[in-house]
């Protein structure tokens, strides 16, 4: 087996358990049953809102370490966290425990960056990016909808309760950890340990040819020890900046931005949406979160598989494809607000999540694809710390109410509005793209 697949591979198996979570699919439903007891508005306003702090206020440090402990140990860390997080919301549960959980979310969810940019630093030929990136990405897809079909027939039909779920989630957060000691060590990092050429000519036979030809071309090794702070700090400044003045790599970064901090919100409060919809009518709007999870997370595990084989010029097609798939994320969105059927909310669930995983694996793709230099961990984490901080000023302006406070449905609207704003913004490209190949024809 080729070594880029056997890298792929050992990634997939790590994505697929570290989101085989049942429990997630009925989390708030966990929290507000009688075992537990909190209110809609405690989990709402003090209990979910901790894990997009966290994750903002931890990512920026999560990617920089990254590179200094050469990925391997932040992946570890990532399942563990996710241990500890399960641990804390097994029963009996108080208030302070499940905040606590949720801090252990923000650091596994800033450190989800890490497996992905350790197969990028372990597969060096950016050719294989597209391949690999839709094949992890749909392993990890695979996992949520396996956890969501689980979480459905155990609740629907095993009638197993929701305390159980976290069990069953801890398993496969435990299943993930061990995954990660099968990982091999990666040796170097653009920042902290770079390879570097050594010159070794007291060690260099050069009786043949071969060798004479050969005689400057020293080994490469990695450094003993890291480079210094301002050192680092200076290469990080240059690249970011040789990524960010590339248009076509802005563009990605604006989109993975806002588009990846509205996802996140989606992802917290969808269920939220769905009590107060079953609520309202019961008799009409049944809960089928866990089903309705596992079809939205198999069409995204599907469409990042097919999507990371596709031959497309995504350099002549990229601000049309953007277009359109953010136009369909508004529009999916706005229906959530404007129905009180719980059914076409489920659908327009689906259709959302389906766009934006085929946009998130070409973003990814063709940003690491792109790059001069693999700063991947760096480049990614900055763009996820920007949409995270989209996500944390929604939750804390929006939902917590410090400017207003408005219901779950006006918040779909308002994250089916920021979607419309990028397709507008990509429209716009797309005129100005179209207006300048026919003034230089």
């Amino acid at each position: 087996m080729e070594e880029w697949l056997k890298i792929t591979l050992c990634v997939s198996l790590f994505a697929t358990f570290r989101d085989f979570r049942p429990v997630d699919s009925f989390y708030t439903s966990y929290l507000t049953s009688p075992a537990v007891n909190f209110t809609a508005e405690q989990v709402t306003e003090d209990i979910y809102p901790i894990n997009s702090y966290a994750t903002t206020s931890l990512v920026i440090i999560m990617f920089l370490t990254t590179d200094y402990v050469l990925y391997k140990p932040i992946v570890m860390l990532d399942a563990f966290s996710s241990i500890v997080m399960f641990l804390l919301v097994l029963e009996p549960v108080t208030l302070f425990k499940s905040k606590l959980s949720m801090a252990c979310l923000g650091l596994t969810s800033a450190s989800e960056l890490a497996y992905m940019s350790y197969a990028y630093a372990k597969v060096r030929d950016r050719r294989l990016y597209q391949k690999m990136t839709g094949i992890v990405r749909g392993s990890n897809l695979m996992g949520k909808c396996l956890s969501s079909t689980f979480a459905q027939i155990a609740v629907s039909f095993l009638h197993i309760e929701y305390g159980l779920l976290v069990y069953i989630s801890l398993a496969g957060s435990c299943v993930a950890f061990f995954v990660t000691f099968f990982f091999p060590p990666v040796n170097s990092s653009i920042y902290f340990h770079p390879e570097s050429p050594i010159d070794r000519k007291s060690k260099v036979n050069y009786n043949t040819f071969h060798n004479k030809y050969h005689k400057e071309l020293g080994p490469c090794f990695v450094e003993k020890s890291p480079k210094p702070v301002r050192v680092v700090l200076d290469q990080l400044y240059s690249e970011l900046s040789d990524a960010y003045t590339n248009p076509y790599l802005l563009k990605y970064g604006v989109w993975f931005a806002f588009a990846t901090g509205v996802y996140f919100q989606v992802l917290t409060y969808n269920d939220v949406l769905y009590l107060e919809l079953n609520e309202r009518n019961p008799v009409d709007n049944k809960l089928y979160n866990g089903g309705v999870d596992a079809l939205a997370f198999i069409s995204g595990a599907l469409s990042s598989y097919c999507i990371g084989f596709l031959k497309v010029d995504w350099k002549s097609t990229s601000n049309l494809f953007l277009f359109i798939g953010s136009l369909l994320s508004c529009i999916t969105l706005c229906v959530c607000y404007v129905t009180n059927s719980l059914d076409l909310v489920y659908i327009m669930y689906i259709i959302f999540c389906f766009v934006f995983q085929s946009m998130n694996v070409v973003a990814r793709s063709e940003t690491a694809k792109h790059l001069k230099h693999d700063s991947f961990a760096f480049i990614f984490g900055v763009v996820f710390f920007i949409s995270l901080l989209v996500s944390s000023v929604i939750t804390y302006l929006f939902v917590q109410g410090t400017i207003i406070s408005i219901p779950v449905d006006v918040q779909f609207l308002l994250y089916g509005l920021i979607n419309g704003g990028l397709a507008l913004w990509f429209f716009f490209q797309m005129c100005i793209e179209k207006f300048t190949a026919s003034f230089d024809t």
